[in-house]
């Protein structure tokens, strides 16, 4: 679900180069993850400023930690997908930490539909087809503006029970999220297509407080850094690489959406920023 792909960090740190370490806070039980990893890579290029890293242990929807933070009330960073909205609230890092995967999707489908994108469909046929989401997500905002059919729901499992009772042709999920997803619900008759992707441009960034202007330079300097010394897609490859070599591997069609929705400012010129599934043939 997309909780599991936002955490929240306070980051506290002493100017003085042999200061002691100060404690790590970030939202939930302490753990190690992509984000966690990565951003504690970025820090560790600025040795000088002393960065140490906590969860921050109480619960909060994704706009009231952003709220958070801009108030300066206990968050320093999240990390979340790239919209309108959020950059007018806090300070973007422009990096995409997942390349852009978020908006490669693949169709969930029910097993009666297993063919349904075995034929390949024009443009204006494709957006026939309906499509389910959750009537919150920011995705479903960007679907309906490229004219897509959209059945939305209110409640996540809720989504999985309406395919499966065919409320709708498919469930476009993220290749980060589709196998999991499918593990998960299969025993109700749902199965991964096979044939084709959706893509729209889509962002991960790190945010900061807009008057946090070190914090976001010394954030953006480490994934600079890391990416030149290859230590970024090190790490990328160590979370990410198998989902991406199998992806690559399957040679799937690929109908592409915009996204109007994503800062004009996100640095889609910068191709070694980013992952593209498509082929020549697309």
């Amino acid at each position: 679900m997309r909780l599991l792909l936002c955490f929240f960090i306070v980051i506290s740190f002493l100017l003085s180069f042999n200061a002691p370490a100060k404690d790590i806070v970030i939202q939930g039980s302490q753990r190690t993850d992509y984000f966690v990893e990565t951003l504690k890579q970025a820090l560790s290029y600025s040795p000088e400023k002393n960065y140490q890293l906590q969860f921050y242990n109480q619960y909060l929807p994704k706009m009231r930690a952003f709220q958070n933070i801009a108030n300066n009330d206990g968050i320093d960073v999240i990390a979340a997908g790239a919209t309108l909205d959020r950059v007018k609230i806090l300070q973007p890092i422009m990096f995409p930490i997942l390349k852009g995967l978020f908006g490669w999707r693949i169709p969930l489908v029910s097993k009666k539909n297993t063919d349904l994108f075995q034929t390949q469909f024009s443009n204006l046929a494709f957006k026939q087809l309906t499509l389910g989401q959750l009537h919150s997500w920011s995705d479903t905002k960007v679907l309906e503006s490229n004219g897509l059919h959209v059945e939305k729901g209110s409640n996540y499992q809720g989504l999985f029970e309406m395919l499966a009772a065919d409320r709708f042709d498919y469930f476009p999920r993220s290749i980060l999220e589709v196998k999991k997803e499918y593990i998960k619900h299969k025993d109700m008759g749902i199965v991964i297509d096979k044939n084709i992707l959706i893509h729209y441009p889509s962002a991960y960034f790190f945010y900061v407080n807009n008057n946090n202007q070190a914090l976001a330079n010394d954030i953006k300097y480490g994934l600079e850094q890391s990416l030149a010394d290859g230590s970024f897609d090190r790490l990328f490859n160590k979370y990410y690489g198998k989902t991406v070599n199998q992806i690559l591997s399957e040679n799937r069609r690929v109908y592409q959406l915009d996204n109007p929705f994503l800062p004009k400012n996100t640095p889609l010129y910068r191709k070694e920023l980013w992952l593209s599934f498509a082929s020549k043939n697309n």
